[in-house]
């Protein structure tokens, strides 16, 4: 599964990976939310791929390799240095 973000401080465009403090996935119950006894893990990227800025496209991209469990659900979060976050729910096939 490819995420892909955009990272600012103010107006200006992050461009380097050091300004993405974290990428975690937290399992969720897929019918009321997150399930807060659950710690959140570091993600795993797909065939040895890490987190990278694409310049062609402009944003930040890192291919998750997802849990293999069908019909789970999860909440996957990017950090930023300043402690700026954006979350993204998934359901697995």
């Amino acid at each position: 599964m490819p995420l892909k973000f955009n990272v600012y401080a103010g107006l200006i465009e992050q461009k380097s990976t050091s300004a993405v403090q974290s990428l975690t996935a937290q399992p969720v119950t897929c019918s009321t939310g997150v399930n807060s006894d659950i710690d959140p893990t570091d993600l795993s990227a797909t065939g040895g791929t890490s987190l990278r800025y694409d310049t062609t496209g402009g944003q930040f991209i890192f291919n998750w390799q997802t849990p293999k469990p069908a019909n789970a659900c999860y909440k996957a979060t990017m950090t930023t240095l300043d402690g700026s976050s954006l979350s993204a729910y998934f359901k697995s096939k």
